[in-house]
């Protein structure tokens, strides 16, 4: 699925628009976006997963409150990314 789309993107001229905590998927995109509290904390171009799940940004959880406003992220950890093709 993730070829097609990068193929309708390389092929066709698509702009894809993805939301994805998972640092393979995002691999995928252009341009990766990394959001925190709904705010750009960092901005990737054509990085590789192990990259992009490096700079992951966590959400910091208040023990009294739980987990952040995005719930458990794909390593236990709250976090948020988006992810844009194109």
């Amino acid at each position: 699925m993730l070829g097609l789309l990068r193929h309708a993107v390389d092929a066709l001229g698509a702009t894809v628009v993805m939301v994805t905590h998972d640092p393979v998927a995002a691999s995928y995109a252009d341009r990766v976006l990394l959001l925190t509290d709904g705010a750009i904390a960092d901005r990737l171009t054509r990085a590789p997963a192990h990259e992009i799940a490096d700079r992951m940004p966590v959400l910091v959880r208040d023990t009294a409150k739980g987990p952040g406003p995005c719930g458990p992220g794909p390593f236990g950890r709250s976090s948020s990314r988006q992810a844009a093709v194109r």
